[in-house]
This record gives structure tokens, sequence and C-alpha cells, in this order.
């Protein structure tokens, strides 16, 4: 979410609950809703910790959820980078393959898989590619002891990118449920409309208590925003998960192989007839 979309949603819910109690306490009947402000206050002390342990509780879990997605792009990125060096210890027409069909993956994953993730899904063609990585393991002539090594490394760093890519992916689909959404707005609106019972004209003059108002309502909006933005943490939005490792990955292969002809184009799609070629389109 935009910081300034978020700012102006902020601001217009403390518009609207400044609104709230304007028209309170002026069409009121009433010089005071609440006789007992003691009591009163009691029991807002207690919907308002209510509130507050479950608000923290629900970002502490989506802030995790927001860490485990950038970890697995990281990771991600480090494994193919990891790949395309080890591929280094091979000889032959194969290595380059490999080499090439690792550029073409991380070019996809920058244009087409986070777009997906933004969406909530994921890339056909980065699917494919991955194929492509599997056949191009298979064609990998194993003739040394050190290429024999290299293989193996080769093999373990495919897992680690391919659970590091099933990781962000997972990230990407919220995890704060409805029910979940159900209560904190609930909790939202009560702690919000429980200070509209300690309007008394013969308290604080009205700015006073309109920014006791505005006070409260900035903080659960925003609270509330916070949980948004971090239950989204692909979106495109100041603070979101970009894939920079990746960028990054990308430029070092083509600094590292200046002359690596890839069988893709900038943005990962394949040149014709590639994939087909190899069964996996």
């Amino acid at each position: 979410m935009n910081v300034l979309v978020a700012a102006g949603i902020i601001a217009g819910a403390c518009l609207v609950t400044c609104g709230l109690l304007f028209a309170l306490h002026r069409l009121g009947t009433r010089d005071t809703l609440l006789m007992d402000t003691t009591r009163g206050a009691g029991i807002y002390g207690v919907v308002g910790t209510s509130f507050a342990v479950l608000l923290a509780f629900v970002v502490l879990i989506a802030f995790e959820s927001y860490i485990d997605g950038r970890e697995g792009a990281e990771h991600e990125a480090d494994a193919v980078l990891e790949q395309f060096r080890t591929a280094e210890f091979f000889t032959g027409p194969e290595r380059r393959e490999l080499q090439g069909d690792l550029l073409c993956y991380g070019r996809a994953v920058v244009s087409y898989d986070w777009p997906a993730m933004r969406e909530q899904s994921s890339s056909e063609l980065v699917n494919e590619w991955g194929l492509s990585l599997h056949d191009s393991y298979q064609g990998l002539a194993v003739r040394t002891d050190k290429e024999g090594w290299a293989f193996g490394n080769v093999l373990t760093l495919s897992d680690k990118r391919i659970d590091s890519r099933r990781q962000r992916l997972t990230e990407a689909v919220p995890i704060i449920t409805t029910p979940v959404w159900f209560i904190l707005g609930l909790g939202a609106f009560v702690s919000i409309a429980f200070v509209l019972i300690f309007i008394d004209r013969r308290s604080e003059a009205l700015a006073v208590q309109m920014m006791l108002m505005a006070g409260v309502t900035a903080i659960v909006a925003a609270g509330l925003l916070l949980v948004w933005f971090l239950d989204h943490p692909f979106g495109d939005a100041n603070g979101s998960i970009k894939p920079v490792e990746m960028e990054r990955t990308v430029r070092a292969m083509d600094e590292e192989q200046p002359g690596l002809t890839a069988p893709c184009t900038e943005r990962g799609d394949p040149l014709s007839g590639r994939l087909e070629a190899d069964g996996t389109g």
C-alpha cells in the first residue's frame, strides 16, 4: 500500500470519527453520556488492552510471514548464482546450456513471477524454465571426480532453489483469514466508539476531545493498515519485497559470462521453439 494512500485513509478515518464526535457533542440532549467515568475508564481499559494484544499478535504473525518471504527470495537468488558458478566445473556445450537456462530462469522470475505473486499466483513460464533446468542436469556429463562433486552440488543447490521459490510463493498468499479480520474490525470499532461515551461539555474543550478521538483513530487505523501491508509482502508499494536479489544475480551472471548466448529475451521469454524443443512447453 502506497504511503500517501495509507496517510489518506488514516486522515479520512480521523475526519469521520471527529465528525461523529462533533455531531454528538452538538446534537446530544444530555450533558454527559457517562455518569461514572471511573467505571467507564475501567471497561475501556479492558477493551483497549484486549484489542491491543490481539493486534500485536496478528502483526507478529504477519511480520514473520513477511520475513519468510524475503528470505525465500534471497535464498533462491543465491542458489541460482551458485549453480551458475558451479557449472564452470563442467566442459562442453552442456555447461553453456545449463548456464543459459539459469540466466533465463532468473530473468523470468523478475519479469513474470513477481507480478504474478501480487495476484497470489505464480508464473507458468518460470515453471517451464525450472523443467528445462531439470533436463539440463540430465545432460551433464560427469567424467572426473571434480565434475562428480560439482554435479552433486548442482543438485543440492537445485533443491535449495526449488524450496526457496516454494517458500516465497507460499508467503505471497495472505495468512490472515477472514474471521481474524472480522475480529480485528470489531475490536477497532468498539475501541473507537467507546471514546464517544466520554463526551462531556463540562470537561475539556471540543478541540481537545477531537484531538483525543483523532489520536485513538489514527493508531487503530495505522495498526490495521500495517497488518494489511505485512500480509501482502509482494505488493507494489514502498517497503514491499522486490526482486532486488534476483536482479543482482542476473547482472552478476551477465558480467561473469559476457559472451553467453541465452535462449531467451531480456525478459525471460524463450526464443522460438526453445522450450517446446525440450519437451517442457
